[in-house]
């Protein structure tokens, strides 16, 4: 809209008297660009809400002023907020306001692990469900939305803004709200308000293709590629690959061991503590570069994670490889040597009953659930990962591969595994084939039933007699035995 419109309206700031101009019409608060104050626009004048602090540096192609068409509708991005997770602060993500110029129309363009999600407020807010009944994975109606699943459950709070909001985003309240997917991209989020000044309300959207933007920079909307930038170990001064530092929130050092939670931006690190060195080298090295399955990859994380079952520990070891801005997040998994391709699915997609999930019209019949925890670490990652984690993870076996549900008490993750070569894997990162079976899953362990029970007697005995050599070599040696102990989260703060 022109600075000249029928729908200008000016008044001076209420902290500040700098002049204030409400371009869009169905603007409901602004910031003023002299004080950073939020300022509400209501029917009896304009009114100060609180002070917003420094914007925190998230890397976007948008930003307030940004112009061109989505779908061949005029737009104008008038404002942003960033917003944090209560809990799991550090990690904020930001949120545009963009306006169509010829209806006036409001949106909400956001973007997170290779997705980018358009949602708008429902008008009249319908009654929401009771908060306390909402539970990750569960399954619901909900007005303009349809059939939806409960995605994620926290508490949230706006941190920072600028330009004009289409809502009064009252900076550090407290918010309880949840996000839900649905068939076809849907998304949204049920946002219970602050039981005060914020009410409650319905945001109902979907994933989009970036392509629909047109900006009038010339830019695309997304970059075209990821690039690998160092950061250093705040304990040992070692340099670190940093991949995606608009989304990546914790990075464990693979000389060290420390575990650092990222500030938005990128090189910063804020140390926490210490975890344990995997027992084994990744199999895939840290920074590696490769082309896998027509997509550019850099493989940034390695977990080991294990269960207990009737007694008996079994382990199996993941790569996180990112594959741009594009298609996000994906992983390598490897279990007795079998190795499987996992791409995320927006829980919306499938549909969880009972013995079996639906997917695509398909039925995946119940495979095993067990409860997994992440036992070792190293790399980058885009959620605050830790030792110690837990989630129940249940498997569904169908056409093509294995839908994988991880549960929590405050989200949960969907995936697809299909089986892949270890041979496609090495051919693609440029590195040796994985190491014989033999020679693997007998140290770290085995789901397969080949686990150290079944294990060769004489590697047995070398192994026994390699653990005697290596303990009188310790006793012999002089000095403690390093400090810092293992660090453990107080809990699992999702991905």
């Amino acid at each position: 809209m022109s600075q000249g419109s029928p729908l200008d309206r000016q008044a001076p700031c209420p902290n500040c008297g700098a002049p204030m101009t409400f371009k869009f019409a169905g603007a409901r608060a602004q910031v003023c660009k002299y004080c950073k104050y939020l300022v509400a626009r209501t029917d009896r004048g304009l009114a100060k809400v609180g002070h917003v602090a420094d914007l925190v540096e998230i890397p976007s192609p948008l930003a307030q002023g940004t112009t061109g068409y989505w779908d061949k509708k005029r737009f104008e991005v008038e404002g942003r907020v960033q917003i944090d997770r209560v809990g799991a602060s550090s990690a904020p993500w930001q949120e545009f306001a963009l306006v169509l110029q010829d209806t006036g129309d409001a949106y909400w363009i956001a973007y997170a692990q290779g997705r980018w999600y358009w949602t708008r407020a429902v008008e009249p807010t319908p009654e929401l469900p009771p908060l306390g009944r909402l539970r990750p994975g569960a399954q619901m109606q909900l007005p303009v939305a349809g059939p939806v699943v409960i995605a994620e459950v926290g508490r949230r709070k706006v941190i920072s803004a600028e330009g004009e909001l289409p809502f009064v985003a009252a900076p550090g309240v407290v918010t309880p709200y949840a996000d839900f997917s649905g068939p076809n991209g849907t998304f949204g989020t049920l946002d219970y308000g602050d039981g005060q000044s914020i009410p409650p309300k319905l945001f109902v959207g979907r994933q989009f293709d970036p392509a629909t933007f047109k900006l009038d920079s010339g830019q695309p909307l997304e970059a075209p590629q990821a690039k690998v930038e160092a950061c250093t170990c705040p304990n040992c001064g070692g340099s670190l690959p940093l991949v995606a530092p608009g989304t990546a929130e914790r990075i464990v050092c693979k000389y060290c061991g420390t575990i650092s939670d990222i500030r938005q931006g990128g090189a910063a690190l804020s140390a926490l503590g210490q975890a344990p060195r995997p027992p084994v080298n990744p199999y895939i090295p840290l920074g590696a570069e490769g082309m896998l399955r027509g997509n550019r990859v850099i493989c940034i994380g390695f977990v080991i994670r294990g269960t207990t079952v009737e007694g008996e520990r079994y382990r199996w070891r993941e790569y996180l490889l990112y594959a741009g801005p594009s298609l996000g997040y994906v992983w390598l998994m490897e279990e007795d040597l079998k190795w499987q391709f996992v791409t995320p699915l927006p829980p919306g997609e499938v549909q969880a009953a009972g013995m079996e999930a639906i997917y695509r019209g398909s039925r995946y019949a119940y495979k095993q659930s067990v409860s997994a925890q992440v036992e070792y670490v190293v790399g980058e990652f885009y959620w605050k990962v830790q030792v110690g984690e837990t989630v129940q993870a249940t498997e569904y076996q169908g056409p093509g591969g294995v839908i994988s549900s991880e549960r929590d008490e405050s989200e949960v993750n969907l995936s697809f595994c299909v089986p892949i070569s270890g041979q496609e894997i090495a051919q693609a990162f440029r590195i040796a084939p994985p190491p014989a079976p033999a020679a693997f899953s007998s140290f770290t362990g085995s789901s397969g039933g080949t686990g150290a029970g079944c294990a060769n007697p004489t590697l047995i005995w070398v192994v026994i007699v390699v653990i005697i050599i290596l303990f009188v070599i310790l006793s012999d040696c002089e000095g403690g035995t390093g400090g810092g102990g293992v660090y453990v989260g107080p809990g699992f703060s999702g991905k």
